[in-house]
């Protein structure tokens, strides 16, 4: 292969990025069904206190019913992420933090 050739293995073909981009939306659909299946499991009684709002750049935000249930959030939030990281191939959740209220 010459090196004209070469460098066209940098282009990216639409239908190639199209398949990669589903690809990702769909591990991170599956990632956020498992959450949602084991959110109230490793969350226990406090689960009625704390919904899950969201994960953005590995940060899962979770919507707090009251200032204690933020507290008690904070107080647990390394012990509920490693329990939470553990039904995934790798650490996804890198950090849990209230939601901001809208």
């Amino acid at each position: 292969m010459n090196k004209a050739a070469a460098g066209m293995g940098r282009w990216v073909q639409a239908g190639d990025a199209l398949k990669q981009w589903q690809r990702g939306a769909r591990m991170d659909s599956e990632r956020m069904a498992i959450l949602h299946q084991v959110w109230e499991r490793e969350a226990g009684h406090l689960a009625r206190h704390w919904s899950l709002d969201g994960v953005k750049r590995g940060v899962l935000y979770v919507r707090v019913s009251s200032p204690a249930a933020t507290q008690e959030l904070q107080l647990r939030a390394t012990s509920l992420m490693r329990a939470l990281n553990k039904y995934f191939r790798s650490a996804w959740i890198k950090g849990i933090r209230p939601s901001r209220a809208s």
